[in-house]
């Protein structure tokens, strides 16, 4: 048994509301140290947690142990004095988000309180308020806030749509976020949603506008993603809308990539599902259908991205005109390197894979 920490006089305080013994504790210092030149709240009020079957003192500072235990009077007095870091490195205020304490955040604002500006801050709190959005109280506390959301909220909508945050993503394009705005992997929100299934989300942003023809890095186009992912209803939605990529469209494009007659009749009647040998790894990849294949810039390099989904691997196999042979990208680990020409690599396609996911080339 560990003996119980004694409690220092703010704990005791702060468990009894003694509102006049905070106010002499935070004059006379006791609940401050210096750090350099910063002044900090010192964490001194123990706290008991049980850790599985260990009961554990630990340690906390006067505002925390405050709010945790409902004491919001202190709470507020902590900030009327300039106790407590309402700046973008402290917590205070994403604590009060968490509980979706709107008032205390619209206080904290009224004294002092800073929210980041760069463009992950912004997309970090609306993050965070994503997950507690209410429809009056998280615009009028943003715009309090007075943050450049309209020029960096661009990967927070994408998240939102992926999410299928409806309020948020609406708030954002209402405030003017564009809605082509690229996230994660160069995706669009559209994208994003499609990614993840949410169909009613795809409609929406369809209605606002949403370009369907755009490309993330990988080569997806929304269509493409819902396919690859399995979302078939959400596929079958965006082909009833998307502009439709005529098959004399993809014959000129395909003539520009300088791809051999073999190879384009090969995309337009197949097979395009792969299936390699046993002990093959991966064991099989899907190429785009004919009308499907998407342009991609690749380091530099306008290429045209030929698989759809493979198992277990994000292949991407791309044809590079320039040298008439087809490609493989790692867009995590920056490798970009040529495996071999069409006819080499559809007579034994599985070897190839095989060997260049494990970044093996001659």
């Amino acid at each position: 048994m560990h003996a119980k920490a004694p409690m220092p006089p703010a704990g005791e305080a702060i468990l009894a509301g003694d509102i006049e013994t905070m106010r002499r504790l935070a004059e006379d210092g006791s609940l401050l140290f210096r750090k350099g030149k910063a002044v900090e709240l010192r964490k001194n009020i123990p706290e008991t947690v049980v850790l599985g079957k260990r009961t554990v003192t630990r340690y906390t500072d006067a505002f925390r142990f405050a709010y945790q235990n409902g004491q919001m009077e202190i709470v507020r007095l902590l900030i009327d004095r300039g106790l407590v870091d309402l700046g973008p490195k402290g917590d205070a205020l994403f604590m009060a988000i968490a509980r979706r304490d709107f008032a205390l955040l619209d206080y904290m604002l009224d004294h002092g309180g800073r929210f980041g500006r760069e463009g992950r801050d912004i997309t970090s709190l609306l993050l965070n308020l994503s997950e507690v959005w209410d429809e009056a109280a998280c615009p009028a506390l943003l715009a309090k806030a007075d943050l450049p959301i309209r020029e960096l909220g661009g990967p927070a909508l994408c998240h939102a749509a992926g999410d299928g945050c409806l309020a948020v993503v609406r708030y954002l394009l209402d405030t003017g976020v564009d809605i082509n705005s690229r996230g994660d992997s160069q995706s669009t929100p559209v994208l994003r949603a499609a990614k993840e299934g949410r169909t009613a989300m795809v409609q929406f942003l369809v209605e606002r506008g949403a370009d369907l023809t755009i490309h993330n890095k990988f080569g997806y186009r929304p269509y493409t993603a819902a396919r690859a992912n399995g979302h078939m209803k959400t596929a079958r939605y965006i082909q009833s809308v998307e502009p439709a990529v005529t098959e004399e469209q993809q014959d000129e494009r395909f003539k520009r990539y300088r791809v051999s007659d073999a190879m384009r009749d090969y995309f337009k009647n197949g097979p395009l599902l792969l299936a390699f040998p046993e002990g093959t790894d991966p064991r099989w990849i899907r190429l785009f259908a004919y009308t499907d294949v998407p342009e991609l810039d690749c380091q530099g390099h306008a290429c045209l991205a030929l698989v759809e989904d493979s198992e277990d691997y994000a292949v991407m196999l791309l044809w590079e005109p320039e040298t008439q042979k087809i490609w493989f990208a790692d867009m995590e680990h920056d490798i970009f390197q040529a495996v071999a020409a069409w006819p080499d690599f559809i007579r034994d396609p599985g070897s190839y894979v095989s060997r260049a996911v494990r970044w093996e080339f001659d």
